[in-house]
């Protein structure tokens, strides 16, 4: 009995395997171009990191801005020196008997 051997088998699985590696390829180079230079691509990831820097230096300056607050309102809270200080600055308060000189500013000519 004679058997035969064929090599179309092993050069069938080459080529199957070239085609499926070539198809791959072209898949992959489509999306990256696709992501590149779509609105929802690179660009648009660089935009968003930008809003998002943004918004981290927003938040640090508000958190400083509330911690001075919060010293302030518990300045007031233990002080009558800085309720004085508001009543007689902002108000224009004063105590009984004093004598308080109010300047006016100087407007320029018309």
């Amino acid at each position: 009995m004679a058997v035969a051997i064929t090599t179309r088998a092993p050069r069938r699985a080459k080529v199957t395997l070239k085609v499926v590696v070539l198809l791959s390829s072209v898949l992959t180079l489509v999306f990256l171009i696709s992501f590149v230079f779509s609105e929802q691509g690179i660009s648009e990831l660089h935009r968003s990191r930008g809003r998002v820097q943004a918004l981290q230096v927003d938040v640090v300056r508000l958190q400083t801005e509330n911690e001075r607050l919060r010293k302030e309102i518990d300045s007031l809270k233990k002080s009558t020196y800085a309720v004085e200080k508001i009543a007689r600055e902002d108000l224009g308060m004063s105590r009984s008997g004093e004598v308080v000189y109010m300047l006016r500013e100087k407007r320029p000519a018309h």
